[in-house]
């Protein structure tokens, strides 16, 4: 919000130990961020931005952290350990976002920013829009945390007694009040030329960012439920069937979601390329963001269900077609995040390579796989801590490629190579897979053919994969993928 800024250029963080540790913080993510490329505005100068490294920020805000959480009270000392959490996952130092997210979890309930009346009454409509913006934003990261490394949910739904950011731009929210945005004029009838009275006001960025909340908190029921079919092994007497708890449906949760999705303002449901308006490419991102959560909803969905292998290729080939309608740009600026919900799709096709396989199918699969490793190794391009898994990935269909050469009469030449969709035009990218009568990507025309002569990859073929496929990880969807 504009009021941090503000802080920050009166010098309070001079003076106030914890409003240092929350903005070395955010200058520890800004560096990481900008030095992995997530910036595409000439308003600020790269050198200078990463120049002091992210790190240097991380200690500063660490170091100005009590030893003492007792001590460490206010909002700020909150919002710079969820802040470190963040960075942590930017820098790929995956211990230390569960650390910092453990601490900003201990002073959260200490504070009690769980529940609104335990709220100072003195607050005023900045301060309290903060302390919801910062409770609902780590709640998404509680439940993305959950789903990509395991663990509990700390801070549910139903004990969260926190209203909504309000969806008011800042410039309407002060220190005195709300105010109310102006109504925009009538439009001119296209038919009669005439001005017809309309009641329109500014859509606010903030209901794209709610709506993104909405997602992880059904995605937090989700999780449950997948849970739940895990919870037989660990020998204690099941308790959830007396709560009449229904199964989870794929199609009937996407349903309800493609609906509250197509209800939302045109802004957030297109993602234009970036463009020098900070203020459509907030929209832009918002809408990126909420794309990204629709794909991560549905592999979490979907993970919960068993499936065959052409509906394996069918959802992996959707979700890449989503992936592929948002403009680089955005995927680059969710940054790090983004590679560890990639790693979902390729879980769904590694659970395909290592079942039964047909030459339709496999490959099918090859050619998603190469898809992924191309826009893996666009989206790594300049990232700080890398991991490679594009690469890896484009060597592990070569080796597996070879294999197939020598000891099966497999044609691997299919026109469909996917050197072609590493180098595509991001103006050119397919529409969203969540449009009407979108086909899926890398669909095979031979795909209905009966599939005869079944064959099995050796599993020493996919010990390199880059997405662990033992079934230790299967309580977890997408299991550790980038540590």
């Amino acid at each position: 919000m504009p009021s941090f800024v503000e802080q920050v250029n009166s010098k309070k963080h001079l003076c106030n130990q914890g409003f240092f540790a929350s903005t070395m913080a955010v200058c520890s993510l800004v560096a990481g961020r900008v030095r992995d490329g997530a910036l595409y505005s000439n308003r600020w100068d790269r050198e200078e931005l990463i120049d002091p490294p992210s790190e240097t920020f991380f200690v500063a805000a660490r170091d100005s952290i009590p030893r003492d959480l007792v001590a460490a009270k206010g909002i700020h000392y909150m919002r710079a350990c969820a802040i470190l959490a963040i960075a942590s996952i930017q820098n790929g130092q995956i211990k230390n976002m569960q650390k910092y997210f453990g601490l900003y979890h201990t002073l959260t309930s200490l504070d009690g920013l769980y529940d609104e009346k335990f709220w100072p009454q003195d607050l005023n409509p900045i301060q309290t829009e903060e302390r919801r913006r910062l409770f609902w934003s780590i709640y998404t990261l509680d439940i993305y945390s959950s789903v990509v490394w395991g663990g509990v949910i700390r801070h549910r739904e139903a004990h969260s007694l926190v209203r909504y950011p309000s969806e008011l731009d800042d410039e309407f929210i002060t220190n005195r009040g709300y105010g109310v945005p102006s109504i925009s004029p009538g439009l001119n009838s296209p038919l009669t030329g005439n001005v017809t009275v309309v009641s329109r006001q500014p859509v606010p960025w903030l209901r794209g960012w709610n709506f993104t909340t909405d997602l992880y908190r059904i995605l937090e029921h989700i999780v449950d439920g997948n849970r739940r079919r895990f919870s037989s092994a660990n020998g204690m007497t099941q308790v959830w069937p007396l709560f009449n708890r229904l199964s989870i449906s794929e199609p009937a949760v996407m349903e309800q979601v493609l609906t509250m999705y197509s209800a939302l303002p045109s802004q957030f449901r297109e993602t234009p390329p970036i463009t020098g308006d900070m203020s459509k490419n907030l929209f832009g991102f918002q809408s990126a963001n909420i794309q990204a959560t629709l794909q991560l909803l549905r592999m979490v969905l979907l993970s919960t269900e068993e499936i065959g292998v052409e509906r394996k290729c069918d959802v992996a080939g959707e979700l890449l077609s989503g992936f592929s309608s948002v403009p680089i740009e955005y995927l680059k600026a969710i940054s790090s995040p983004l590679l560890h919900h990639l790693g979902g799709i390729g879980y769904i096709l590694g659970s395909v390579m290592e079942g039964n396989l047909s030459e339709v199918s496999y490959t099918r699969a090859r050619t998603l796989l190469l898809e992924m490793a191309g826009l893996l190794q666009r989206l790594e391009m300049g990232l700080h801590r890398a991991s490679g898994a594009g690469e890896r990935l484009r060597s592990q269909v070569d080796r597996i490629d070879g294999y197939m050469r020598t000891s099966l009469p497999v044609d691997l030449t299919s026109p469909s190579d996917a050197t072609q969709i590493m180098n595509a035009d991001p103006e050119l990218a397919v529409p969203s897979a969540y449009g009407q009568g979108t086909p899926a990507v890398g669909a095979s025309p031979g795909a209905g053919l009966d599939q005869m002569s079944q064959f099995q990859l050796p599993p020493e073929l996919l010990s390199d994969w880059p997405w662990p496929l033992d079934s230790r990880s299967a309580e977890v969807f997408l299991p550790l993928p980038f540590e």
